[in-house]
């Protein structure tokens, strides 16, 4: 347990208070909101940064939650999507490289039927990926390409999914719910509370500590939240861990889910269905069209019978053609080593895992 940080510390309570006057925040929601801002004063530290996400009806204080974040951040700047291009919004993220973008009416940008804004959104996460290139004036009748780093901590309202599932793991999503049985005070920047948290955080540094990964959570669920654990600790909240750990848990089986509608995941599913298309599992060459022709029956995703080849073959599946038609060629243990890479598992693999195992022994 690393040493408290009392100016940390007690920034955590200021801003917990703020929120608990102004916004429909409660408990370990409101800590996820605090311990997320705080956590933007060591991104010169970190490689990632996770987005957070405060999803709610409205009228339950997200705007609210957004100025109190604002409030206690590194390095904020507020932007709205409203009539923003995708350049402009590239240039603010520039902007507020290395720290924090404020973005109101986040839904907007889901209009881009190519999806550029959440890929920035996607890129800003990493350090790594987070450069964008374009052609600017240099000299006369002369172009050059420019570079703009924009890695930093996003932090967005919204009230629709994103189009991409692979954002979901690298967003903190809290709920703003509506109570009606009290009265919520308008955020004002000088109320003591928000006025001596910046006096706090005015200057503020720090280097998260090593956090162990929690069992039963996956590694990009914990990657997403280690920020928030690490300056949980230096904050002397020893319960937070345990209190997010049903959250972080929920999450990893929401990833498992979301994995299994990836393409590997649907032509392992095609040919589970097809083993045990009569009720009991038959080990039998299986058609590249008829896996083609149950990914799109129950899942309407178009794969063609020449890409489901590579894909099978990456699972472990042998692959051959056979009286002119090519096929998977499943195997018990075959199958039960696809379904361990995908974390794939229902009762008919379960029972056959433990037939193979009580046979072999190992798989």
């Amino acid at each position: 347990m690393p040493q408290p940080d009392e100016k940390l510390a007690r920034a955590a309570v200021l801003m917990q208070t703020a929120l608990s006057e102004s916004t429909g925040l409660k408990g370990c929601e409101q800590k996820i909101v605090v311990y997320w801002s705080l956590a933007t004063h060591a991104l010169n530290y970190l490689s990632t940064f996770p987005l957070l996400n405060v999803l709610g009806k409205t009228g339950t204080g997200k705007s609210q939650t957004l100025s109190i974040i604002e409030n206690f951040a590194f390095r904020p700047a507020r932007l709205s999507l409203r009539g923003m291009t995708a350049p402009a919004i590239r240039d603010k993220f520039a902007d507020c490289s290395e720290g924090t973008a404020i973005i109101e009416e986040a839904d907007f940008a889901w209009k881009d039927a190519d999806s550029t804004f959440e890929r920035m959104l996607s890129d800003r996460y990493q350090r790594a990926s987070a450069v964008a290139a374009h052609k600017a004036p240099s000299g006369e009748k002369s172009w050059a390409t420019v570079q703009k780093q924009y890695f930093g901590a996003t932090a967005l309202h919204r009230r629709i999914p994103f189009n991409d599932a692979a954002l979901d793991g690298r967003t903190v999503t809290v709920r703003s719910r509506p109570d009606h049985t009290r009265t919520y005070r308008e955020y004002d920047a000088e109320d003591q509370w928000n006025r001596d948290g910046r006096d706090l955080i005015s200057q503020l540094t720090f280097r998260p500590p090593p956090i162990e990964q929690p069992k039963e959570v996956a590694a990009r669920i914990f990657h997403t939240y280690e920020s928030l654990l690490g300056t949980a600790m230096l904050c002397g909240d020893e319960d937070f861990i345990g209190q997010v750990l049903p959250k972080l848990r929920q999450e990893t089986l929401e990833l498992v889910e979301a994995q299994s509608s990836e393409p590997d995941g649907l032509v392992l599913r095609a040919i589970v269905e097809a083993i045990f298309s009569t009720g009991h599992a038959e080990f039998k060459n299986i058609k590249f069209s008829v896996l083609s022709r149950s990914i799109w029956d129950n899942h309407r995703f178009p794969l063609q019978p020449r890409q489901i080849g590579p894909i099978a073959r990456e699972l472990g599946f042998e692959t051959k053609t056979s009286h002119g038609a090519t096929v998977v060629l499943p195997t018990p243990a075959t199958l039960l080593r696809a379904c361990n890479e995908c974390e794939y598992a229902d009762e008919a693999i379960e029972e056959l895992r433990r037939q193979v195992l009580g046979s072999e022994g190992t798989i």
